[in-house]
């Protein structure tokens, strides 16, 4: 799910999108006791609202992509949120104003896509790289201070080696 947290300004400009519909949303705090709570059923607002400890309004939609309204932002930049993964852009007047605001947000969600895939990536290369190799030699050195990760290299070393040590044997 797509989520789009922007200035005013910039919500203007996506307003002229032929796919844009005004959509108010839930309201963003409940009461609770005389006590104002955030509203969970909102989960993306709520989880904004929770993470940087700031109020979000809704002020309508693309297709299934919300467009939610910061008023503390004071910059000309579009934050698109796949789930919870943050991406934010400069807002391109030029390409706006060239190609329309369909094409630019088209060609945002494009960037976003291939930027996940490129964290999932890295995120994943990252796990493999973790992974410590064990020293199938401190089994024999410090037995004391052995591993799992140790114990496993020794393992594997010890099956290698068990039918190239029989063969030389027999040929010998």
């Amino acid at each position: 799910m797509y989520n789009i947290v922007t200035r005013d300004s910039l919500i203007n400009e996506i307003k002229k999108s032929k796919y844009y519909q005004q959509n108010l949303g839930l309201v963003s705090t409940l009461d609770h006791n005389g006590e104002r709570k955030y509203n969970e059923k909102d989960k993306f607002a709520y989880f904004y609202n929770t993470t940087y400890k700031t109020n979000i309004a809704m002020k309508g939609n693309i297709g299934n992509i919300l467009v939610y309204l910061d008023y503390y932002v004071n910059e000309d930049v579009i934050a698109l949120y796949y789930n919870t993964e943050e991406f934010i852009f400069n807002w391109d007047k030029q390409l706006v104003k060239d190609k329309g605001v369909d094409f630019y947000l088209g060609h945002l969600l494009k960037k976003v896509e291939t930027e996940y895939e490129d964290r999932i990536k890295a995120a994943e290369d990252k796990k493999i790289e973790i992974k410590k190799e064990g020293n199938a030699e401190k089994l024999v050195v410090n037995p004391g201070n052995v591993t799992y990760d140790d114990l496993k290299a020794y393992l594997e070393q010890k099956n290698k080696n068990r039918y190239t040590n029989t063969n030389s044997e027999k040929s010998s």
